[in-house]
Formats: C-alpha cells, sequence, structure tokens
C-alpha cells in the first residue's frame, strides 16, 4: 500500500470515543443549544481492467488500483425554541489518492456524489495538491422561523423530495450518488424555504434555490412549489417549477398496503433551448423520468425493495452512451445513469441488534449489464459505526477498436469495482 493510503487508513483508525456537548437545555420552554463532532474517516478502493492501459491512454501510468482516503470532520451547531431553529454545520475535508490521478473519475462520483449547486462562496481550498487536498465547507447554514402554520427556512439547508430508495426523479435541488457511501447528512443547497400547513393534512411548500453552473445564475437555479395531501390509503405529492431552466411538473405517491407499500414518482421535463439538454427530435419537447417501486416486510428483520426506472434522458443503444456521460446533467449530479430503462432490488437484514447485512442489485437490461451491492454495518458502540462493503460491476468492456476513444458496449462495463471501509464516531 501506498504512503499516501496508509496515512488515509490510520486517520480512519484515529476516530475516537464518542461524547455528546448539550450547552443550555430547558424543556419547560421548549430551549435546547447543541454542540457536537461527526467524525467520519473513508478508504476506498478502485480496481478493474478500466483503469489499466489500453483504456487508459498513457501507458506508462497505472491506475489500477487506485486508493481514495476519505478523513472528514463535522462539527455541529444548533439552537432551537418554539419558533426559531438555527443549524451550523462545519465540514473539514482531507482527500488523498494514490496514485495521483490522470484520469477523472469525478463524473462517476464512486462513494460521494456531487455538491448541489451553490451560489454563495462558503467553502474553500486549504491546500490543493495533485495527490491530496484538504478543504473547509459550511455545508449547512440556516435559521428556520416559525408563527402558526408557517415557517420560513433561510440558508444552507438539505432539500429532499421523492419516495425512491434508489433513484428519486423529483430530487432535482441536490441528490445522492447512485454509490453514495453515506447518506446520514444530505448537502445543503442555498435556499428560501416557505412551507404552510395548510390543513392538518394538507401541506404547501414553495422553495427557492439559487446555484451557478458554469458562472451562469439560472444554469443552477430552481423554483418550485410543491404540494403534499395524506390521504386514508397513503400520501400524494404534486410539484410545479423552473428548475436549472426546464419547466418541471412531477407527481409521487404511496400507497400502503398493510405489509407491503407501492411508491412512485414522474417527472416531465419541458426542454427549450436553453436547457442544459436541448429538444431533440427522437426526444420530444418533454422528457419524463419515472420510477416505480414497493417495499416488503417479509419478516420483522428483513425488508426488501424492488424499483423499475424508466430515464427520458438516457439512449437505448450503448454506443451513444459517451454524449450522456459527457452531458452537464450528469456532470452536475443531477443524473447518474446512461441508459434508458432499468430495474433493480435492495434488501436490508438485520442480522443481530448490532449487524445489519444490505445487499442490492441493478440491471441495464438493454445492454445488458448489471452493478452488485454488498454492505454491513456493525455498531461498535452507542455512538461508533463501522461500515464496510463493496460495489461489483458486471458487463461488456469498451470497444478498443473505435476511434478517437474506446467506445462504450455496456454502462456498468465501464465500471471498476469498488470497496469502501467507513468508520464514524459522534462526539
Amino acid at each position: 500500500m501506498r504512503p499516501r493510503a496508509l496515512l488515509a487508513l490510520a486517520l480512519l483508525l484515529l476516530a475516537t470515543p464518542a461524547r455528546a456537548f448539550v450547552l443550555a437545555e430547558d424543556e419547560l420552554a421548549d430551549t435546547s443549544t447543541e454542540l457536537g463532532f461527526m467524525v467520519r474517516g473513508f478508504t476506498f478502493t478502485l480496481t478493474g481492467p478500466t483503469l489499466r492501459y489500453p483504456y487508459i491512454p498513457l501507458p506508462d501510468h497505472d491506475e489500477d488500483p487506485t486508493g481514495l482516503g476519505l478523513f472528514d470532520l463535522r462539527a455541529t451547531f444548533s439552537h432551537r425554541r418554539s419558533w426559531l431553529k438555527v443549524v451550523v454545520h462545519n465540514q473539514l475535508g482531507l482527500l488523498t489518492r494514490s496514485p495521483p490521478p490522470s484520469i477523472d473519475l469525478g463524473q462517476l462520483s464512486f462513494g460521494r456524489g456531487q455538491e448541489p449547486r451553490r451560489w454563495l462562496p462558503l467553502e474553500r481550498d486549504l491546500v490543493d495538491h495533485e495527490g491530496y487536498s484538504l478543504r473547509e465547507n459550511l455545508d449547512w447554514a440556516f435559521v428556520a422561523l416559525s408563527r402558526g402554520p408557517l415557517t420560513l427556512t433561510v440558508g444552507r439547508q438539505p432539500i429532499t423530495i421523492g419516495r425512491g430508495k434508489i433513484w428519486k426523479p423529483l430530487d432535482l435541488i441536490a441528490t445522492f450518488a447512485l454509490t453514495e457511501v453515506d447518506t446520514e447528512y444530505k448537502p445543503g443547497a442555498d435556499a428560501l424555504r416557505l412551507d404552510w400547513t395548510a390543513a392538518e393534512q394538507t401541506t404547501l411548500s414553495l422553495i427557492a434555490s439559487a446555484g451557478k453552473w458554469r458562472g451562469e445564475l439560472l444554469a443552477g437555479s430552481a423554483l418550485a412549489l410543491r404540494g403534499k395531501q395524506v390521504l386514508s390509503f397513503g400520501e400524494i405529492g404534486l410539484l410545479a417549477g423552473l428548475i436549472r431552466r426546464d419547466v418541471v411538473i412531477g407527481l409521487d405517491a404511496v400507497w400502503d398496503l398493510g405489509r407491503y407499500d407501492i411508491y412512485g414518482e414522474l417527472a416531465l421535463h419541458a426542454l427549450f433551448d436553453g436547457s442544459l439538454t436541448p429538444a431533440q427530435p427522437e426526444r420530444g419537447p418533454i422528457v419524463p423520468r419515472a420510477l416505480l417501486g414497493a417495499t416488503f416486510k417479509p419478516t420483522a428483520k428483513l425488508t426488501l425493495s424492488p424499483e423499475l426506472h424508466y430515464n427520458g434522458f438516457g439512449e437505448w443503444d450503448a454506443e451513444d452512451y459517451l454524449g450522456v456521460g459527457l452531458s452537464d446533467r450528469v456532470a452536475m449530479g443531477e443524473m447518474y445513469n446512461m441508459g434508458r430503462v432499468y430495474a433493480a432490488g435492495i434488501a436490508l437484514w438485520e442480522l443481530h441488534p448490532l449487524v445489519t447485512v444490505n445487499g442490492g442489485l441493478i440491471i441495464n437490461p438493454l445492454d445488458p449489464s448489471g452493478l452488485v451491492s454488498l454492505g454491513l454495518n456493525y455498531s461498535l458502540a452507542a455512538n461508533m459505526v463501522l461500515v464496510a462493503g463493496a460495489y461489483i460491476p458486471a458487463g461488456r468492456l469498451p470497444d478498443l477498436r473505435a476511434k478517437p476513444l474506446p467506445a462504450p458496449r455496456s454502462e456498468f462495463g465501464l465500471y471498476p469495482t469498488f470497496l469502501f471501509l467507513e468508520l464514524k464516531a459522534a462526539m
């Protein structure tokens, strides 16, 4: 193992026992002030033929295996009153990579997705070297004011929309990557959000998010109105907005059927000349993205979730994937797939009160290709967790005869095998 990978592993193992700090609390007055720390250490290993020559056009630079290490310290502060909430999360991240990169794996987003488009310059690189970097990032910083049925939240805040577990077609302001290792904290978006509880089971939300993409504010910003209605059999939601120069109409719902539930999402993108993906004759001016899934609990300790996904921005033929992979929608993390249709299933099994095993399979049936995921969560203590797992691809490798670049013959055949280990502790 190379020196930088050893450094990353050492930092991972130095996570200390957890402690909590409650600076002030008055239950009668419904107020509290808390300070906390979350320490997370990650080691990632990527290996596979696509990281070697001739898939990498540098005969003297072997990327297989590639070691990534991330040490992440998150300091959290929160102050709560009955009418006020102030939350600040400052993140300090050390990223190492061995060997130093000669290719860009960023758009595949192994282990961690792209940050949402942001407007305020609240992050800075303290050190930026070809093999390692140290970055400070004010990830959450928002104030929420409540009065009666209204709540106004202003600042950098996490925003989640949608029902899916693998794919969320409506989660357009910020979304997790397909291979996200830790989804405990969603990156914050610079936004203003107004929530109105119009009735006991009816909520309306107005969300305005400001962000730049390639220097353009409109290309990275969103304005959306969302309504949710609780029904006797479940819940239904509607969304309408201007999201990064697309007019988007969305519908999502969940049906509770007792021992299982069914959920779905539909997003219709109306494209214009200024859209990130211009309208094309074979697609038409309206591009749909859809999801249909279910959750089953055969036993109290086993949960199964199959999902079907239609990606209107993807392609039917593998030879056209390269254009999708180089598009703005993939680069900014709005989507992570290049094909048109998918089937998937995930399983979560509580093997022991301290041990949870999870597995998943994603299939692109038109290639065909697939991605298998395996993971294990082990609670070492009340506030310390060890996570280990792997993503294993299957599919045809790119065609080396194509010029000037190898041509994809399957989607997941482009992926390397991805192994990860995480240790996190709350303090």
